[in-house]
């Protein structure tokens, strides 16, 4: 079995916003130092609250997602990554996450130990039916886990 990698769809939707995100950041911090009545606290304001999810959406987005192959599966999400062999996974299957309009179909290892660990970035969204894409992937995720047993 060979290494293969899975991305989510989004991973570009969420680099191009964290990159509108940096550019407004730059251009309200750039506008408020030039006026001359700007302190340096008011010039923080726009580069915290848009420039530094901005930054984490833009170097992070590229490596949203999972790889996997006989030594186990590696998963990147929003602000870490995780790695699993596959002796400490016993399971994998799809967990729903209710919601009040939509829910949301996730991978989700079921661990040795008796924990689980969601993979969130890769959530597939619908209204009440099963998402094909996440299906698909836990169905790959599982004979991986299957075949390197």
């Amino acid at each position: 079995m060979r290494k293969r990698k899975r991305r989510t769809a989004w991973s570009l939707t969420y680099f191009l916003l964290g990159g509108v995100c940096l550019l407004i950041a730059v251009v309200m911090a750039t506008g408020l130092a030039t006026t001359t009545l700007a302190r340096g606290v008011e010039v923080l304001i726009p580069v915290l609250i848009l420039g530094v999810p901005g930054a984490v959406l833009t170097f992070r987005a590229p490596v949203f997602g999972v790889s996997y192959g006989p030594a186990g599966v590696r998963y990147s999400g929003l602000l870490r990554a995780r790695s699993y062999v596959w002796a400490d996974i016993r399971e994998v299957r799809v967990a729903v996450l209710e919601g009040t309009v939509y829910s949301s179909d996730v991978p989700e290892l079921v661990l040795a130990s008796g924990g689980t660990d969601q993979l969130l970035m890769l959530a597939g969204h619908g209204s009440g039916l099963t998402n094909r894409r996440v299906k698909r992937l836990v169905a790959e995720l599982e004979a991986a886990r299957a075949a390197a047993s």
